[in-house]
């Protein structure tokens, strides 16, 4: 089976949602009207504040990694009411090993220690709050990495911590601690009070800690003086995410099909790296990830581009797969929740079936 996993979480909020209700992604709909729902995750009580998205949620449920509702439902045609889930709680916690897989994809030595990313941002202070600027749009060059790294090392081997900066846009870090932390990916925080998706607890303690630490360093750092000078915003804090340690006997299911574009979120980005070189299981299947680009922007004209975007290269990942395979799984992810479908390519006959994509959308 070909899992098609659409992942709307990056671009998800309010004004996304707005948009949505006046752009019916006439392609995706096509596609769509084949479509019966298989299965699906409960709507939790404050699905937007849960720290992994949809996306993370159904990508662990797959790796069989960590804690999932998962909602069994009778088949039913996408164009119909979405049937209640029946709810199964697995053990374990809302956490996805990116870092972890991302250290194996570069060939590094996981030492038996949890990893993370942490990735290298700019916080800027409102009147009430910190607000995250998208860390893609930092563009910290390969030497400015290098001289940030270099001023802080000392501080995290001296706490036991090891850091590494060989991706200037992806740092890794691993530590005992971050076994129990739990992080949210950045596209969560962008726009919005950013206090709220910061680790939190007892587990991450020692992390704010360093940070805290590096931060002063940082604060009158040759590097960030250029960037002000230059008017480029300051690489002021790390933003951590994808904390845990990988089993050791885990294997990848996915046949991944073609590599992350730029605009791919940090934890997918990272999740593909190491899952491309662990071992096989048994029956692995094709996976493709489609992801609309980052943005939390109000601009109608701007949104409509994305989705329509989005529109093309959902439709045209599921028209491809219909061609090479009888039938096609297709997974919608947004910001609450995720629903699985399955196509099959003997219903095209049912030309009359009809699926409203951005209805579809909306649900998750």
């Amino acid at each position: 089976m070909h899992t098609v996993l659409i992942d709307t979480a990056p671009a998800a909020g309010s004004t996304w949602h707005q948009a949505l209700a006046g752009n019916p992604m006439p392609q995706l709909s096509r596609s769509l009207r084949l479509a019966e729902v298989i299965q699906q995750e409960p709507l939790l009580e404050d699905a937007e504040a849960a720290w992994l998205t949809p996306a993370e949620r159904w990508v662990c449920l797959a790796l069989g990694l960590g804690a999932q509702m998962v909602g069994s439902t009778p088949r039913s045609t996408a164009s119909t009411a979405i049937a209640g889930a029946v709810r199964e709680l697995a053990p374990g916690a809302g956490r996805g090993p990116w870092g972890a897989l991302a250290a194996l994809g570069t060939g590094m030595d996981l030492c038996g220690l949890p990893w993370g990313m942490a990735l290298p941002a700019h916080l800027e202070l409102g009147r009430e709050s910190l607000s995250l600027a998208d860390p893609a749009t930092l563009q910290l060059a390969k030497n400015e990495a290098d001289a940030l790294l270099g001023a802080v090392q000392p501080l995290a081997s001296e706490a036991g911590w090891l850091l590494d900066a060989r991706e200037p846009e992806r740092w890794l870090i691993a530590h005992p601690s971050l076994a129990e932390v739990v992080t949210a990916d950045p596209a969560r925080a962008i726009a919005r009070n950013v206090a709220t998706w910061m680790p939190s607890g007892t587990a991450a303690r020692p992390w704010r800690q360093l940070l805290t630490e590096m931060q002063m360093v940082w604060q009158y750092h040759p590097v960030n003086e250029d960037r002000v000078r230059a008017g480029r915003p300051e690489a002021n804090t790390l933003w951590l995410h994808g904390c845990g340690v990988l089993p050791a006997d885990l294997h990848n299911p996915f046949v991944l099909l073609g590599e992350p574009p730029a605009h791919a979120t940090a934890w997918w980005r990272a999740a593909h790296s190491g899952l491309a070189v662990l071992p096989a299981s048994r029956r692995p299947h094709q996976l493709q990830v489609v992801q609309p680009q980052t943005t939390r922007a109000a601009d109608p004209h701007v949104l409509k581009g994305t989705i329509e975007a989005l529109d093309r290269l959902a439709a045209d990942a599921i028209e491809g797969a219909l061609q090479d395979h009888a039938g096609v799984r297709v997974v919608l992810a947004g910001e609450r929740r995720w629903i699985a479908f399955e196509l099959r390519r003997a219903r095209h006959w049912q030309f009359w079936r009809r699926a409203d994509a951005h209805v579809l959308l909306g649900l998750v």
